[in-house]
């Protein structure tokens, strides 16, 4: 493990500044001694991650490789993350990523303003989605016919006093949630906690997922969730979709250029 981590700070110690390098400037930049930076260059050379050009060593395109295998790895979630963070910061209330199993809606990221502040909502948590904005909102992305066959005979739980119950009542809210291109509820999920959710697409023929804020409704109104979240909530979502295409696009690059992801 020791010498994979040397191996690495050698990759490392190569960036905009310093392209190209010597073996002294690599055993300087790394802290290695001469004779040890010789050794790991050599292997990396070896191997087709560093190439050699009389006394001065660069990387080689083949240790993108590790970056794309990194890549490979991430998904809608893994995208989504710090952008909630930076949301969840800017809002001051928790942000959720979800996704829609049946008529369930499952917790897949938390993101929270601060270690104390409340949580709605715990990652791997399931809530029945015809009393949750985030519920509604996904259902609201299937078709209408899709929406009857998953709804049909189902109860909506009294989750709070206030649960909207009458089911005629929930399908015309999901139809309101998919002409506007987001789902509010009041104090139908948690007591005094109201929500706000709206899709984001992680491309073409894909199910989305939907973000959603929550805040206790002394904080904020339904009013004020539109007025003030929702612009920023949509800012996160599209800059989300932009970040997954684009990686999306690098994969897709990866593999017409022969380089298994």
């Amino acid at each position: 493990m020791q010498s994979l981590a040397k191996g690495l700070e050698v990759i490392g110690s190569f960036n905009a500044e310093h392209p190209h390098q010597t073996l002294s400037d690599v055993a300087r930049n790394t802290g290695m001694t001469r004779a040890s930076a010789r050794r790991f260059l050599h292997t990396l050379t070896t191997l087709g991650y560093v190439e050699q050009d009389g006394t001065k060593f660069s990387l080689r395109p083949t240790v993108l490789k590790i970056g794309r295998a990194y890549l490979s790895m991430l998904t809608l979630p893994d995208v989504a993350e710090p952008h909630m963070r930076a949301l969840s910061a800017t809002v001051g209330e928790p942000v959720s990523l979800t996704v829609l199993d049946g008529v369930e809606s499952v917790v897949v990221v938390q993101s929270q303003p601060g270690r104390n502040a409340e949580n709605f909502l715990n990652v791997g948590e399931r809530v029945a989605a015809l009393a949750t904005a985030s519920g509604r909102c996904l259902l609201a992305q299937l078709p209408e016919e899709q929406v009857e066959e998953l709804t049909r005979g189902q109860t909506v739980p009294a989750l709070t006093a206030t649960t909207q119950r009458d089911l005629a009542v929930v399908r015309e809210e999901i139809r309101e949630a998919r002409r506007a291109g987001y789902a509010v509820i009041d104090q139908e999920f948690r007591p005094h906690v109201r929500s706000i959710a709206m899709p984001v697409y992680a491309g073409v023929n894909k199910t989305p997922a939907v973000l959603v804020v929550s805040a206790r409704s002394r904080r904020v109104t339904s009013e004020e969730l539109v007025s003030e979240i929702l612009p920023k909530l949509q800012l996160t979502a599209h800059a989300i979709e932009a970040d997954y295409t684009r990686l999306m696009a690098r994969r897709a690059r990866g593999v017409e250029e022969g380089i298994e992801l």
